[in-house]
């Protein structure tokens, strides 16, 4: 009987472990834009500091530029990603944010309206495995705040490569990180 009732708990405890493994987080969602928000909120008010990497075309003109936010740990938090035309900045930015793990957890596109300080913007957030869990549209200032009364324009981002980490992340852009 005491084997039985042995046999019986370690069948439980197995079967709990496998469908506390196989199912989703439920508030994955949550989570993800808390950590965007946060990350935000620190660089916001001068917390993870910052440097910019420009990338130039063959003319040795600014093609591209990049402003890396990195945490406390020196690992990159937040990535910017703009290009110029004709050495004037485009109208779309491109917006990485890494986890602490160095695994990508959000991307955002931002284009500018009608001037440089309205954006509409497009955030999706990601699972370990590179799964949208969810996508947020918007009407967005220089701060990232919404800007009411506005509707945002829907935006494709399967037309988007977007890096799983920040290893990835690094190789794709052609850009050296350094993590002293």
């Amino acid at each position: 009987m005491r084997a039985i009732n042995f046999l019986f708990l370690l069948a439980v405890f197995i079967t709990s472990i496998f469908f506390s493994c196989s199912l989703p987080e439920p508030d994955i969602a949550f989570r993800l834009k808390n950590r965007r928000q946060a990350i935000d909120s620190i660089i916001a008010k001068g917390g993870y500091p910052s440097h910019f990497v420009a990338v130039l075309n063959e003319h040795q003109d600014i093609n591209c530029y990049y402003q890396l936010f990195h945490d406390n740990s020196n690992s990159l938090a937040k990535a910017s990603e703009t290009y110029t035309r004709n050495n004037k900045t485009s109208d779309t930015t491109f917006v990485y944010y890494f986890d602490e793990d160095e695994k990508t957890i959000a991307f955002q596109v931002k284009i500018t309206v009608n001037n440089d300080s309205i954006f509409n913007s497009v955030t999706a957030f990601y699972n370990r495995d590179m799964d949208v869990i969810r996508k947020e549209y918007a009407i967005i200032d220089n701060c990232d705040i919404p800007v009411d009364g506005k509707d945002s324009l829907s935006i494709d981002l399967t037309v988007y490569s977007i890096p799983p980490d920040v290893a990835t992340f690094a190789l794709q852009k052609k850009i050296i990180l350094q993590n002293d």
